[in-house]
């Protein structure tokens, strides 16, 4: 049969598809040799797509910075806590509590853990029952401490497994915790992971220098399937705090306090000790108070700067400082005490407006007259007094740093509340700023600003990045205003007529101001008298020519022996500010047992004098190279681990002199060499016996080197 001829069409169409085809392989095969040699589609680069799928983000996580008071006694410190689980379902390669021995386990998590044999049991009976890979212990096996855990594990119990989670640690317990702070325990939104964060105090207000910065290690999977580092980002943990708190002092001042809170029951009570000296805040603490490592109720507030009070008759001793240094006051003129009528109002003595009669003004500072102070600003005048409130830098933040700190205010339009201030009552203050105004009583007229951030040290470079020094803030009075209002204010302890006699030091002169406010509400003034709705105070400093320390104490609302208010608050000042005054270099130090190896502390940077005294704290000895007053370099490096008595050695870098190296070990000369940058020639063994160079010649006299001869002792 004769095949039929394809019509043109046909072949037209089928040459067409043909050629399409072609095209078709033709552009893939382009696109194909394009992606092999650029690996990129529409500017997306295929290769660095791929390794995305293949790469991981290790987060190394940094390490939160510790808080130490003044010498190196850790206050807070990071730790873990832990929950455990129970594998219960049997496994094929791992361990689980099988049946059988679920009584045995009980008992044992019972013994370590606390509770029911049976709470236990149930639990791990029931996961078994209901086919479970693991079953957990409720709030009896979660927040475990490391002392839980490392008992746990020794038990060796065959299938239990622990999940551990950052934690923050406060090993002494109630101290100074309104001030060192509180921390959560919080998810990272970013990494997913468990983080410290600070809540309140220190650990809030300096959270980002203590938090540090995550490290991140990026691994890819090569062409071979090799595990091969892509990038990095180094991890830098948190600053270590240093405070300017003393171990010693702040233990006493807390078991006088806890004393003070029960035989008072006060609503709130605050305690706080400076150093006049320097501004540094040596111990303070407050009522309510927490211990930050068993927990923390959200319920809170710093009593030394987030609550601004009226502070009562202790802010006579400013009224007094600005008559004083203005030329308004005359402490043996006389006035009539008991009532002042000041347009259609009254100012009042404490004794209900009754008074003394007429008496002296300084008898007037000792009986705490508020009459004679509402006087003594009429003298001065409105606007003197308000210049002397201004330069005292009340209403103006202390810049403590801390979180919330208020300002305080002031009711001052009217002549009634302008003689109202000078006895404390229409303005409020924080406590911080009334001890910072007294700097300037308790020295010579110059303002310093109290301070509890002694420095902040780098421990990934071990290098101190800031470090506190004096701050002056104000010269409100001068020096000689200064010492006439200390001597001014003995009338208060040892006038005949001294309504604070209680706050004697013994064979210590004592200078303060006691106070007494009633408390402000929406109803008005509480009543007078009525010490149970009183805010009672005293601000205290000794020696008197030339005070040392100043203790500020506030009770507020106390409701039990409220015949016993001064009593209680003069035996928390007399006993702290004993100690305070005998302190030596021997109650200062690092608590460590005779065993234990001590870690040098970071120097470089340091004031040489502090210096010292932090290396004779941590229980080392020092060798200081020079005349300097910072020390410039040191051996052995920050960080580096010793035993007790061992020599550290500073230079100072000006006219460095030979030492007598007697009794010295190669170890000890090397180093002093290293330091003073000279060359040491060593003949024998043991300890040195004798040295080329005498002791005390300057270097740079022409020594050039120096030969030193060891001899062993004989036994």
């Amino acid at each position: 049969m004769a095949r039929k001829r394809q019509s043109s069409k046909s072949q037209t169409a089928t040459f067409l598809t043909f050629g399409a085809m072609v095209l078709a392989i033709l552009g893939m095969a382009s696109v194909y040799a394009r992606v092999a040699t650029t690996h990129k589609v529409d500017g997306r680069d295929l290769k660095a797509q791929t390794q995305q799928i293949y790469r991981s983000q290790n987060i190394i996580q940094a390490k939160r910075g510790a808080i130490y008071d003044s010498v190196g006694n850790v206050l807070a410190e990071n730790a873990s806590t832990y929950t455990i689980a129970a594998v219960v379902k049997k496994q094929t390669d791992g361990d689980y509590v099988k049946p059988k021995q679920v009584t045995h386990v009980a008992k044992l998590l019972k013994k370590q853990l606390g509770g029911k044999t049976s709470f236990y049991a149930t639990t791990l009976r029931d996961g078994i029952k209901n086919e479970q890979y693991q079953v957990e212990f409720s709030t009896r096996g979660s927040n475990l401490s490391e002392s839980d855990h490392k008992a746990l594990v020794k038990l060796n119990i065959k299938g239990l497994t622990f999940e551990s989670h950052p934690a923050r640690l406060y090993p002494n317990g109630q101290f100074a915790s309104d001030l060192i702070g509180y921390t959560k325990t919080v998810t990272d939104s970013k990494t997913g992971l468990d983080k410290v964060e600070g809540f309140i105090g220190i650990e809030a207000a300096l959270n980002q220098k203590l938090a540090g910065k995550n490290g991140i290690k990026q691994t890819s999977l090569d062409a071979a399937d090799k595990e091969a580092t892509k990038g990095t980002k180094a991890v830098k943990n948190g600053y270590d705090i240093y405070t300017t708190l003393n171990m010693k002092l702040q233990q006493l001042l807390e078991t006088k306090m806890d004393d003070l809170d029960e035989h008072l029951d006060p609503e709130q009570a605050l305690a706080v000790v400076v150093d006049t000296k320097t501004g540094n805040i040596v111990a303070e603490t407050q009522r309510p108070t927490f211990n930050a490592t068993k927990g923390f109720t959200n319920s809170w507030q710093n009593l030394l700067v987030q609550s601004a009070y009226e502070p009562g008759s202790v802010m006579k001793g400013i009224t007094l400082a600005a008559a004083i240094d203005s030329g308004n006051w005359d402490a043996s003129a006389t006035y009539k005490s008991g009532t002042l009528k000041i347009g259609s109002q009254k100012v009042t003595d404490w004794n209900d407006g009754v008074g003394w009669g007429t008496i002296s003004y300084s008898d007037g500072i000792a009986l705490s007259s508020n009459v004679a102070m509402a006087m003594t600003e009429q003298k001065m005048g409105a606007t003197t007094w308000r210049k002397y409130i201004n330069k005292f830098k009340f209403l103006k933040s202390t810049k403590s740093g801390l979180l919330g700190e208020e300002v305080g205010n002031i009711q001052f339009r009217y002549p009634i509340e302008q003689a109202d201030t000078a006895f404390g009552q229409g303005i409020k203050v924080t406590p911080l700023q009334m001890i910072q105004a007294y700097t300037a009583i308790a020295g010579d007229g110059t303002e310093i600003q109290p301070h509890v951030i002694s420095k902040i040290v780098d421990p990934n470079t071990h290098k101190i990045v800031y470090s506190a020094k004096r701050k002056q803030v104000a010269k409100p009075i001068s020096a000689k205003t200064a010492l006439a209002t200390r001597k001014q204010l003995e009338a208060v302890i040892y006038s005949t007529k001294a309504i604070g006699s209680m706050y004697a030091i013994p064979n210590v002169r004592t200078t303060g101001k006691s106070g007494t406010a009633q408390i402000a509400t929406s109803a008005g003034y509480s009543q007078a008298g009525d010490n149970t709705n009183e805010i009672h105070s005293w601000i205290g400093m000794a020696p008197a020519d030339n005070p040392r320390y100043m203790m500020y104490i506030v009770v507020k609302r106390p409701q039990k022996n409220t015949n016993d208010i001064s009593t209680s608050m003069s035996t928390v000042f007399k006993s702290v500010m004993q100690q305070a005054l005998k302190m030596d270099a021997s109650d200062n130090k690092v608590v460590v047992s005779k065993s234990a190896t001590i870690k040098v502390p970071v120097l470089k940077g340091e004031n040489v004098t502090t210096a010292k005294k932090e290396i004779a704290a941590n229980n080392l000895q020092v060798e200081v190279l020079g005349t300097g007053d910072t020390v410039k370099a040191q051996y052995p490096a920050a960080g580096t681990k010793t035993l007790q008595k061992q020599k550290v050695f500073i230079n100072t870098g000006k006219v460095i002199t030979v030492p007598n190296m007697h009794g010295w070990s190669k170890n000890d000369v090397t180093a002093w060499g290293k330091l003073a940058d000279i060359k040491i020639n060593m003949t024998g063994s043991g300890f040195v016996y004798a040295q080329s160079v005498v002791a005390t010649t300057r270097l740079d006299s022409g020594v050039h080197e120096i030969t030193v001869e060891f001899k062993t002792p004989k036994k």
